[in-house]
């Protein structure tokens, strides 16, 4: 299964970059849409303060930077994407202000290195979290935004400061490659994010809908 996988990612990892690269403008516009259709003052106080609150602390403690926690989310999201494409964990370094290292049996992948750098593990944690409260029939309370706030907060400032040349990851799924899938990639992660925080579990599949609107718009301007 783990070469079968490995065979398809392979085989679909040009097309994938050049429909991320599409994707941009849409995702964009999705994003912006979504935002403007379901933005409240309410939202932007438990949600959208905290995230800014978590942007602004980056520059004011530099110990965030590097921290064990971020190091901890970035190689745990490697371990995730190398076990859902069937590949099994070997060993996982954490080291403060040094970075981390995650190993597994097999070839690997480009989802494998380039899941940290899209895939907010904390604030996915968070959501899946948030099934609990309709099964128990409860609203969700005011301090579920808020840890969703700062952890996608703290997912956007450690992603961006693991963004370099040097990158291991980057060299490993090729730079060209990840040059062309992130920013498409991550527009779109952020916008499902942004979603579900203004519609609820609602909100993914009206995201891909607009997307998927604002995509054929996008394509019908070349047609």
């Amino acid at each position: 299964m783990q070469k079968l996988i490995n065979f398809f990612l392979a085989l679909l990892k040009w097309p994938i970059a050049l429909l991320m690269v599409i994707a941009i403008f849409p995702a964009l516009k999705a994003d912006i849409l979504i935002l403007y259709d379901g933005l409240t003052l309410g939202i932007l106080g438990s949600f959208f303060l905290p995230l800014l609150l978590t942007i602004v602390a980056w520059f004011l403690i530099p110990k965030l930077n590097g921290s064990f926690i971020s190091i901890l989310e970035h190689e745990v999201t490697h371990m995730l994407f190398a076990l859902l494409t069937f590949h099994i964990p070997q060993d996982i370094t954490i080291r403060r202000g040094q970075g981390g290292y995650f190993s597994y049996f097999g070839r690997g992948n480009w989802l494998i290195s380039l899941a940290p750098y899209f895939f907010p593990t904390s604030a996915a944690i968070v959501v899946a979290l948030g099934l609990y409260y309709p099964i128990m029939d409860q609203p969700l309370p005011t301090g579920y935004w808020i840890i969703l706030g700062l952890m996608t907060g703290y997912h956007f400032m450690s992603t961006l400061d693991e963004i370099h040349l040097d990158q291991v990851d980057f060299k490993e799924a090729g730079y060209l490659f990840t040059i062309l899938f992130l920013p498409g990639i991550n527009l779109m992660t952020y916008g499902l994010l942004m979603a579900y925080v203004c519609h609820g579990f609602g909100g993914f599949p009206l995201y891909f809908n607009t997307f998927w609107d604002q995509l054929r718009l996008f394509l019908t301007l070349f047609s």
